[in-house]
């Protein structure tokens, strides 16, 4: 049995395509709002699937509520501006159903489209947006409060078709992003006993630019590849910034 596990914050734009892109795939879908004012809840309940509500302290905790309400033995996390297309739910099937032994989780790239178009480069590449998105729910685990991570114990195998994530259609979609997220890597990084570094305010800023712009090859993706490049820039000097403000 696979449940699709999906966490919400007002997502009533883009929770009608996500839960569509997989109807004829899970099993069981369940849903955990963390207090839409919107009709998100609304939509997921029509849609049928089980929602619950749970205020929101991180990203990890959240989702491993999500698998923990979960009946399947198969747990497939997506976002609510994420859709999975009809070849990779074949290949899921395909896999699940002829399922090797000792292999407990798969990974899975990810094409995102980020500002009306699909980002090539940029370190947005699928391969490089690689992740664990499908497990076996007994062998798996969110971990971290930010940049949130499944661990699995046993084999892990790749997927090879990508998910799609319709996310940042404009760039105050972006800046809320970087807002919400640096708070959340700030007090990430504090908690592990790393200090405000004038070193790093100015170094990891001018890295992440050089990186994503040169190294993976971001002019390639156009306007966009710098827009991103640039504002990606400037978070991690938003994250030093408050790591700044929590050490004094």
């Amino acid at each position: 049995m696979l449940s699709v596990t999906i966490i919400t914050l007002d997502e009533e734009k883009d929770l009608p395509k996500c839960l569509e892109s997989v109807k004829d795939l899970a099993d069981e879908v369940v849903v955990v709002d963390s207090g839409s004012t919107d009709k998100t809840v609304e939509i997921a309940r029509k849609f049928g699937a089980e929602v619950f509500v749970r205020s929101f302290d991180n990203y990890s905790n959240q989702k491993n509520f999500a698998a923990d309400m979960a009946k399947g033995d198969w747990i497939l996390s997506i976002d609510a501006d994420e859709e999975i297309e009809a070849a990779l739910a074949s290949e899921i099937k395909l896999q699940l159903r002829d399922l090797k032994n000792g292999i407990n989780g798969f990974s899975i790239p990810r094409k995102n489209i980020i500002f009306g178009k699909f980002i090539r480069y940029t370190r947005w590449q699928p391969e490089l947006d690689r992740h664990i998105w499908l497990w076996k729910k007994d062998s798996g685990k969110w971990v971290n409060e930010v940049h949130e991570e499944v661990l699995v114990e046993g084999k892990v195998e790749k997927l090879k078709n990508a998910k799609i994530h319709k996310q940042y259609k404009t760039v105050e979609e972006f800046f809320q992003m970087m807002v919400r997220y640096s708070q959340f890597d700030a007090e990430e990084r504090v908690g592990k006993g790393i200090h405000f570094s004038y070193f790093r305010l100015f170094f990891d800023p001018v890295y992440n630019f050089l990186v994503r712009y040169f190294y993976r090859l971001g002019f390639l993706d156009g306007w966009r590849g710098f827009v991103l490049s640039y504002l990606m820039a400037v978070y991690h000097l938003i994250v030093w910034v408050k790591i700044w403000e929590k050490d004094k």
